[in-house]
């Protein structure tokens, strides 16, 4: 990072967090009320920067605002509470959001090989190009947390995964030898669930991320994070794997009880 950046980054976080912006935590995204203090205090200088340093677009009619870019942003900053390799999402340089789920208009070729167009999305990433979300769908996520399902996480996890140049379902990891527990774990949980629903099963990780490995990994992503006591205790190694990478364990949080 530039030294020029650094000091713009220094100077920015000189300002207080906008009341306004608390307001807006605070009715729409409950996740924050689990987290303590100086993650909280986190939390905030992440959605400042975020905020300031991408290129917020409103598509679809869809009026860009403080409520759109702080639900959006803060929902990306607990991905990045522990986390630092990312610096702020780097290879993500725009957030496009449409009012709802919006149709793809460029083709594109699918894990299965043929090619796609016209289809309606929630959201979607680009390598070195923006994020893509649906707003009500987004804003849905930010105010239930605990179901699994969360598009910002979603997609954010494949910007993350691109950072190693390729979406193969491994993020960039600390350790060389991390690599191959990694996969391995990842490989047999994949071929077990892929029996499992063959035989008619059911589990925390939904259908879609049997797609490929891609999907794998920002759906586990989605469900590490907004399904986490109920994602290690039916996949304890993969909790343990991601628990490690984010740097976070969110199953020891006090999430409430339904």
């Amino acid at each position: 990072m530039s030294l020029l950046r650094k000091h713009h980054r220094r100077k920015l976080l000189e300002s207080p967090f906008p009341e306004a912006w608390q307001d807006i935590l605070d009715a729409d995204v409950p996740y924050t009320q689990l987290l303590d203090e100086a993650e909280l205090a986190r939390l905030r200088e992440t959605i400042t920067i975020l905020i300031d340093e991408k290129y917020w677009e409103g598509c679809g009619e869809l009026e860009m605002n403080d409520r759109v870019q702080v639900v959006i942003a803060a929902q990306a900053a607990i991905m990045l509470l522990h986390l630092d390799a990312t610096d702020y999402f780097h290879n993500v340089r725009t957030f496009l959001v449409y009012p709802t789920a919006y149709v793809q208009s460029q083709e594109r070729v699918g894990s299965d090989g043929l090619v796609h167009s016209g289809s309606a999305n929630l959201g979607e990433a680009w390598y070195n190009g923006p994020v893509v979300l649906s707003w009500k769908d987004s804003l849905q996520a930010a105010h239930s947390p605990g179901r699994g399902l969360n598009v910002v996480f979603h997609e954010l996890a494949h910007a993350v995964d691109m950072m190693a140049g390729t979406t193969n379902g491994t993020p960039m990891l600390k350790n060389r030898e991390d690599y191959a527990s990694w996969n391995s774990t990842m490989s047999e949980t994949f071929a077990a669930l892929r029996k499992r629903y063959a035989g008619g099963g059911r589990d925390v990780i939904r259908p879609y991320g049997l797609t490929n490995v891609a999907e794998f990994f920002a759906v586990t992503t989605e469900c590490f994070f907004d399904d986490p006591i109920r994602f290690q205790k039916a996949h304890p190694k993969v909790y343990e794997h991601y628990a490690r990478f984010w740097g976070q364990d969110p199953a020891s949080r006090s999430w409430p009880r339904g």
